[in-house]
């Protein structure tokens, strides 16, 4: 028996001591990371047969680290020094910081006015794009995988190389397929910017000019991201699902902000300081009903809104689905900003919510549903009278404040999904939604504009227009007066006129779909 102890205590004591020193090692690891001595002994930057120089690593690194990417950047200013630089012989660097995989940095020396640059490649249209009066640039639009010509020039001289741009490391269309409408205006200046590709997590961003050809991939950690947050020179966007970073014009992350105990879904919008963002509490009974707003100066969460505080009845209705973990009572999909208030999507109520005073005393000013879906509450004091003959949203998307002739009458725009699914409350009647559909079938979608009217307390549908129909997963957006629409369940995307006449749509390939598409112009990047 004596000796059985003494064994067992040995083990005991060496699994002790094993545990110690892994811990002890696996700190010392994640140590050097953070210690820029360190980095900028293991970091470098090699000349390939382009004249182009890559980064190169010890050992494997991760690019969502603030010190990784200051040792980048001391890197970057010392390859600056070592050459007279100009126009006619800049220093090029792929992708330095490792945001942006199909982007080069490229520096000037000095200011030139004028800048433009040209990126030919056999097989693809040409990309064009102007540039301000800067001495360094974050580059895009090379075709991974192909050999590109790279033109720079201010109108009086120039500069042209060659450049092999790496492969894609995941499967996705390098050129979309196309389909021309039956409208003969012009698309929009900009890049259609592609979110959730295929999947949830570990699904980056994918940008596509209007021939279809894919120009960027912004790398994302560990989730989709929802949309791209621009301020000035720099854009705020998730790269995983409890942090949002922003980066700067070059590619450089700046900041990153970590949510703590909330995991962001779906939607966030800026307002001045903050971030308001759509979040689930980790761990809680309920998900995707909670609201968070972030201050970027000092990166605390200052305010949290629970839905269920707000609308206790709706809550105690649903009932949760079996085998579900987490009740999906609500499903917050999209905000929008008006004011001091927030406009909410409430795609398992079918219900756009009207929120006051956000900030201090958030209230439920209105509701805008069909009147069968708040049966047996005491919220129809709260629901704005429908003026016409029409079936109310079903599913919606992307729910966007539009201003309009007054503070009081405005717009809201939306991806009308008409789809007809309520699985916490099983029991809903759908008799009111004539037309509607199901998850994988549905005759059409809609865009949906709603005339608001705060004096009557009234709604009414000023303009509405049939697009591929998507239970789920969908967008619209106004873009220069045209109209983006993207319907996820049907792979493709598309862009009308000002009159709603279709003038190109897009069909992508994917085992699933993508989540959002929409349209930027990512000026930062290029004045």
């Amino acid at each position: 028996m004596k000796k059985k102890i003494i064994i067992i205590v040995t083990i005991a004591f060496l699994a002790l001591v094993g545990f110690i020193g892994f811990k002890f090692y696996q700190h010392y690891q994640e140590g050097r990371f953070e210690n820029m001595n360190w980095l900028l002994r293991h970091i470098s930057f090699e000349a390939n047969e382009d004249g182009v120089y890559e980064i190169k690593t010890s050992e494997d690194m991760s690019i969502f680290n603030l010190t990784y990417q200051d040792a980048v950047e001391s890197k970057i200013d010392d390859l600056k020094k070592k050459d007279d630089y100009s126009l006619e012989n800049p220093l090029i660097i792929y992708n330095p910081y490792g945001t942006a995989s199909q982007s080069y940095y490229v520096y000037l020396g000095d200011d030139y006015n004028d800048l433009s640059y040209t990126i030919k490649t056999d097989g693809y249209a040409d990309y064009s794009h102007s540039l301000g009066d800067d001495s360094e640039y974050q580059l895009i639009g090379f075709v991974p995988g192909e050999c590109n010509t790279l033109i720079l020039t201010d109108g009086k001289k120039s500069f042209e190389t060659d450049i092999n741009t790496p492969k894609m490391k995941v499967d996705v269309d390098l050129k979309l397929e196309m389909t021309d409408g039956d409208s003969d205006s012009e698309l929009s200046d900009g890049l259609y910017t592609v979110l959730g590709h295929d999947k949830n997590y570990e699904a980056n961003v994918y940008l596509y000019d209007n021939e279809g050809v894919l120009r960027n991939e912004l790398v994302l950690d560990d989730y989709r991201a929802d949309r791209i947050i621009f301020d000035g020179d720099d854009m705020y966007y998730p790269y995983e699902s409890r942090g949002i970073m922003k980066v700067n014009s070059l590619g450089k992350i700046e900041r990153m902000y970590d949510l703590g105990k909330y995991r962001m879904h779906h939607d966030m919008i800026l307002d001045d300081d903050k971030m308001v963002i759509l979040v689930d509490e980790v761990g809680a009974d309920t998900k995707e009903d909670v609201i968070i707003s972030l201050d970027l100066d000092s990166g605390e969460i200052i305010d949290v809104i629970d839905m269920k505080k707000l609308l206790p009845e709706l809550y105690e209705k649903a009932i949760l689905p079996e085998d579900n973990k987490t009740l999906d009572w609500l499903h917050l999909n999209a905000l929008s900003l008006k004011g001091d208030d927030l406009i909410l999507s409430s795609r398992e109520l079918s219900t756009i919510i009207y929120l006051s005073d956000y900030e201090t005393n958030p209230t439920i000013s209105y509701l805008i549903t069909d009147e069968s879906m708040l049966d047996g509450t005491s919220y129809g004091d709260l629901l704005y009278e429908k003026d016409g003959d029409f079936v109310s949203n079903a599913g919606q998307h992307a729910v966007t404040y539009i201003p309009g002739e007054s503070e009081d009458e405005y717009y809201l725009i939306m991806f009308n999904n008409n789809y007809a699914s309520i699985v916490t409350r099983p029991d809903f009647k759908w008799t009111n939604y004539p037309g509607t559909g199901s998850f994988n079938e549905g005759e059409t979608s809609y865009f949906y504009k709603y005339k608001i009217d705060e004096n009557d307390k009234s709604y009414e549908l000023d303009y509405s227009l049939e697009i591929p129909y998507s239970s789920i997963v969908s967008s619209v957006q106004i873009y220069d007066d045209n109209l983006v629409t993207a319907s996820g369940m049907d792979n493709s995307f598309g862009e009308y006129d000002d009159d709603g006449e279709l003038i190109k749509e897009f069909r992508y390939g994917a085992k699933k779909y993508a989540y959002r598409v929409f349209k930027y112009s990512f000026d930062n990047w290029f004045n």
